[in-house]
C-alpha cells in the first residue's frame, strides 16, 4: 500500500508540472467517458434496472400473434388462455384509455388503464395510500372505484391522505378513491389513474371473438419458463384455432418476459449507439496512446538514468500506469460532470414514447460503470506506451549528455498503426451515421398523403352519460364542428377517428356483397377511420373517383363508404370499386333493425388517396372510411385548417368548446405538422446520436493523424532540410508529407469500409427505404474522411515546406 501511495504521489506530481498535456488529455477523456456515460445511464434505466414490482422476472406480456407479428387479445381467448394455462398461474387483462375528470376547477383529460380486479395481486404492489381494487370490483354491478396515480394525486388534490373515500366524477361517472399508487408505478406509459375493467354483454358475446383488443400480463407459475409458457399458448391457441376456424385460422399466442416487452424494439438501438460511443472511447483512447508515446520519448533520458541507477522494469511500468489511470480517473471524474448534464438533456430530447425514459439517471450502477470506464481506459491507453518507455536504450542515452534520443522506429510504427485504428473506427461510425441521415431523409421526403400545414387539430371524448342517445351526440359534433368553422381564419373544420400518425382506429374485417366469403385466414384485413363531411378538403386528401361524404348521409340515408386507393387495388382488382357495397366486421345496436343489430359497411360511393396513417415508415394498409352521421362515435380528433397563427386558433378553438361544454377537456392541442413531426422523432433521435458521436470521432481521428505526422515532420527536419538543399522544391516536399498522412488514411479507410460492411447489418432494423450497404453513402464517407486527413496532414506539411536548410545544418 506505501509503494502505491508513493507511486501515486509521483504520478500527480509529474501530470501536475506538465499542466497544458494533462488538461488536454484529460478533457479528451472526460468527453469519451462522459458520453459513454450518458448512453448507459439509458441502457440502464430502459433496459438494465428491474420493474418496479414484485419479482419482475416472472411477469410476462401474452400475446396474440398473427403472420408473425405480437397483437392485443380477444376477449373470448383471454378467458380461454386464463382457463387452460398451467404455466402462467395468473393472468389479468389491461386496457388503456382516456376519461375526462370532472367536478374540479378546471376538467382535465386522464390518462386511465383499466384491469382485471385481480391485477394488484398479481404485479405485486401495494398501494402507497389506501388499498387496491379486488376481482368482486369488476362485476357489473360493484360500485365503481379508482385508484390515482401519485403525480395525479400531489397534482390534483395536493397529496391529502383524506382523499381516500373522496369520489371523483369520470366521463360523469361517480368513482369512489380506495387507494393511491406508489410513486414512479407505471407498467409501460405513465397513467393518472386505474379502475377495474368490467366487460359488458358485447364483450363476452361469443360472435365477438375475432374483436382483438385486450392486453395480457401475466406471472409464470413456480419452475415455469417464458419458453415453456409460449409453448403452452401456443399449443392452446391450435386448440382454439380448431375450435373456432372462423374468427382464429392464423393467430397464435406466445408469452414475452414483460420488461423484454416493453422495452421492444429499443433494445437493438440502444446497443448500438453503446457501440458506437465505446468506439469513440477507443479513438480517444488511441490518441491519448499517441501523446504518452511523444511523453514518454522525452521521458527516454530520465527513464535510463532511472534504469542505471538499477530501477527495475516493472517498477517503471508501474509507476507509468500508475500515472494513465490517474489520468484517466481524473478524465473519468470530469466525465461524470459531462453525464450529469448530458442525461438531463438527452432525456429532454428523446422521444416521448421511448419506454422508461423518465426513469433514468445517474445511480450507484452508472457510478460503478464509470469508475470501471476510467481504469479500463486507463490500462488501456497507458500500458502499451509504458511497455515503451520502459525499455530505454541506457547507452545512447547517456553519451547523448542527457538530450534524449530519436525516435525510434518501433514507436513511430505504433503511433502509425493507433491512427489507421482510429481512422478504420471513424469510418465505421461515419458510415453508420450517413446510413441514418439518408433515412430520416427520405422519411421527410415520404408524401404522407396529406398536408399538415395550417392544420390544428386537438381530441375530446364524448361522455356517455351527458349525450347517451345518438341524435343527442349527432347534434353536439355537428354545433361543434360548426363552431370551429367560426373561428377567425378558418378555411374548414372537421372531426375524425383515425387521425393519421399512430391516432386511434381500430382494425377488421371486409365482405363484399354478391361475393363468397373468404376462407378462414384469408379474410380481408381493413383499418377503420370515421369522418365528418369535408374532412377530406381539411387534410387534404385527395378524392381520386367518385364523391366524398356530404351532409345527406345521415343515419337514415343508405350506408356508404369510402376506401382508400390501396384497398381499391388489393381487393377490387381489374375493376371500379365505386358502386360496389361492403360489409365489415362492427355491429351496434340499433333498434330498428332486425335483431337489434346494425352491420357496419355500405355502398362504395369514392376511393381516396392513401395516407400514411401509422407512421411515415409504415407501409399504406387498406382503408375504410365511415361517415360519422351513420356511424357516430366518442373519441374523436377536431381538425381545423386556418390561415391564422396556430396558438391563436387553439385559443379560440378551446374558448368554442368551452362555451358549448365546458366539462369536455380538449387534450392534445397543437399543430398537425407537430404530430407528424413526432412519428419521426425516434428517427431523428437516432440520427441526432450516432450523428454526433460521428462527428467527434473524426475530429479525434483528424487530430491524431495531425499529431503524428506533425512529430514526423519534426524528427525529420534535418532530413528535409538536406533534400531542399539537393533541390527538392517546396511542392515536392509538401506531397512528401501528404503522402505519408494520405497513406494512413487510405489504410484505415480499407480497414474501416470492411469492418462498416459487416457492422451496418446492426442498422438494418432502423433503416427504411436504404440499404445496409448503400454505396452512395460509402463513397460518401470515403470523400469525407480523405478530404479531413488531407487537411489534417497538409498543415505540418507546409510547414515541412518552409524549413531553411541552413537553419537546420547550423543546428546540427
Amino acid at each position: 500500500m506505501d509503494t502505491l501511495l508513493t507511486d501515486v504521489r509521483y504520478a500527480a506530481r509529474k501530470l501536475a508540472s506538465t499542466p497544458g498535456f494533462t488538461l488536454v488529455t484529460a478533457l479528451t477523456l472526460a468527453l469519451a467517458i462522459g458520453a459513454n456515460t450518458v448512453i448507459f445511464s439509458i441502457i440502464n434505466g430502459v433496459i438494465l434496472r428491474p420493474l418496479p414490482l414484485h419479482t419482475p422476472e416472472r411477469l410476462v406480456r401474452v400475446t396474440t400473434t398473427n403472420r408473425g407479428e405480437s397483437n392485443p387479445s380477444s376477449v373470448q381467448d383471454y378467458l380461454d388462455y386464463q382457463a387452460q394455462s398451467k404455466r402462467v398461474a395468473r393472468m389479468a387483462a389491461i386496457d388503456r384509455t382516456t376519461m375526462n375528470l370532472t367536478g374540479i376547477a378546471e376538467p382535465t383529460r386522464l390518462r386511465v388503464m383499466r384491469t382485471s380486479g385481480n391485477f394488484w395481486l398479481l404485479v405485486g404492489v401495494q398501494p402507497a395510500v389506501g388499498r387496491g381494487y379486488t376481482p368482486d370490483e369488476e362485476r357489473q354491478s360493484a360500485q365503481r372505484v379508482v385508484v390515482l396515480s401519485a403525480s395525479l394525486w400531489r397534482n390534483q388534490f395536493g397529496a391529502d391522505p383524506a382523499v381516500v373515500g373522496r369520489t371523483v366524477m369520470l366521463d360523469g361517472n361517480p368513482y369512489t378513491v380506495i387507494g393511491v399508487a406508489p410513486k414512479g408505478f407505471a407498467l409501460g406509459a405513465e397513467q393518472d389513474a386505474y379502475i377495474p375493467l368490467v366487460f359488458t354483454r358485447d364483450d363476452l358475446d361469443p360472435s365477438n371473438r375475432g374483436a382483438h383488443w385486450l392486453g395480457v400480463i401475466g406471472r409464470l407459475a413456480d419452475g415455469a419458463t417464458a419458453e415453456q409458457a409460449s409453448q403452452e399458448l401456443a399449443t392452446i391457441a391450435k386448440r382454439l384455432e380448431a375450435q373456432y376456424p372462423q374468427s382464429n385460422t392464423g393467430f397464435g399466442a406466445k408469452v414475452v418476459p414483460l420488461r423484454e416487452y416493453m422495452v421492444g424494439d429499443v433494445r437493438t438501438a440502444l446497443l448500438v449507439m453503446l457501440g458506437a460511443v465505446g468506439f469513440v472511447l477507443l479513438i480517444a483512447c488511441a490518441n491519448v496512446a499517441n501523446l504518452l508515446l511523444v511523453r514518454a520519448t522525452a521521458r527516454e533520458t530520465e527513464m535510463a538514468v532511472r534504469a542505471a541507477l538499477g530501477a527495475g522494469r516493472a517498477q517503471m511500468i508501474r509507476q507509468l500506469v500508475t500515472e494513465s489511470v490517474l489520468l484517466a480517473l481524473v478524465g473519468g471524474a470530469l466525465g461524470l460532470v459531462v453525464a450529469l448534464w448530458g442525461v438531463d438533456l438527452l432525456v429532454a430530447l428523446s422521444p416521448v414514447d421511448l419506454p422508461r425514459i423518465r426513469e433514468v439517471r445517474v445511480d450507484g450502477r452508472v457510478l460503478a460503470f464509470t469508475a470501471a470506464v476510467a481504469i479500463g481506459t486507463g490500462l488501456l491507453f497507458g500500458l502499451i506506451p509504458a511497455l515503451q518507455a520502459s525499455r530505454p536504450n541506457i547507452t545512447g542515452m547517456l553519451k547523448e549528455g542527457g538530450r534524449g534520443g530519436g525516435a525510434r522506429r518501433g514507436t513511430q510504427r505504433l503511433r502509425s498503426t493507433l491512427v489507421v485504428s482510429e481512422m478504420a473506427l471513424a469510418v465505421v461510425l461515419l458510415v453508420g451515421a450517413g446510413l441514418l441521415i439518408k433515412n430520416f431523409v427520405r422519411l421527410l421526403d415520404v408524401n404522407p398523403g396529406f398536408r399538415s400545414e395550417q392544420v390544428i387539430t386537438y381530441n375530446i371524448t364524448i361522455p356517455e352519460t351527458k349525450y347517451q342517445r345518438v341524435p343527442q351526440l349527432r347534434a353536439f359534433v355537428a354545433e361543434l364542428v360548426d363552431r370551429m368553422r367560426r373561428v377567425p381564419g378558418t378555411k374548414s373544420a372537421a372531426a375524425v377517428l383515425g387521425l393519421p400518425m399512430g391516432r386511434t382506429m381500430f382494425r377488421t374485417v371486409l365482405d363484399v356483397v354478391g361475393q363468397p366469403k373468404d376462407p378462414p385466414g384469408q379474410r380481408k384485413a381493413v383499418d377503420v377511420a370515421v369522418a365528418t363531411p369535408n374532412y377530406l378538403t381539411t387534410m387534404s386528401i385527395p378524392l381520386v373517383r367518385g364523391r366524398a361524404f356530404t351532409d345527406q348521409d345521415r343515419r337514415e340515408a343508405p350506408q356508404v363508404v369510402l376506401i382508400n386507393e390501396t384497398a381499391a387495388k388489393r381487393y377490387f382488382p381489374n375493376q371500379d370499386a365505386v358502386g360496389n357495397k361492403i360489409l365489415i366486421g362492427w355491429t351496434e345496436t340499433d333498434s330498428t333493425m332486425p335483431n337489434n343489430e346494425r352491420q357496419m359497411g355500405g355502398e362504395i360511393v369514392g376511393v381516396v388517396g392513401d395516407v400514411h396513417r401509422m407512421g411515415l415508415n409504415r407501409e399504406v394498409t387498406p382503408e375504410v372510411y365511415l361517415p360519422f352521421d351513420q356511424t357516430p362515435v366518442r373519441d374523436l380528433s377536431i381538425v381545423i385548417r386556418s390561415s391564422a397563427e396556430p396558438a391563436a386558433v387553439l385559443a379560440a378553438a378551446k374558448a368554442q368548446l368551452h362555451d358549448l361544454d365546458p366539462e369536455i377537456p380538449p387534450y392534445e392541442l397543437r399543430p398537425l405538422a407537430d404530430v407528424v413531426s413526432e412519428s419521426v422523432s425516434r428517427p431523428r433521435f437516432y440520427m441526432l446520436l450516432l450523428g454526433g458521436f460521428a462527428a467527434v470521432a473524426l475530429a479525434l481521428a483528424a487530430l491524431g493523424i495531425y499529431g503524428v505526422i506533425s512529430y514526423a515532420v519534426s524528427q525529420r527536419t534535418r532530413e528535409l532540410g538536406i533534400r531542399i538543399a539537393l533541390g527538392a522544391t517546396r511542392d515536392q516536399v509538401t506531397r512528401l508529407v501528404l503522402g505519408q498522412g494520405l497513406t494512413l488514411s487510405l489504410a484505415g479507410l480499407a480497414i474501416g469500409i470492411a469492418a462498416a460492411f459487416y457492422l451496418t447489418r446492426l442498422l438494418a432494423s432502423l433503416l427504411f427505404g436504404v440499404q445496409a450497404f448503400d454505396p452512395a453513402t460509402f463513397a460518401g464517407v470515403a470523400v469525407v474522411l480523405l478530404g479531413v486527413a488531407a487537411l489534417a496532414s497538409y498543415l505540418p506539411a507546409r510547414r515541412a515546406a518552409r524549413v531553411d536548410p541552413v537553419v537546420t545544418m547550423r543546428a546540427e
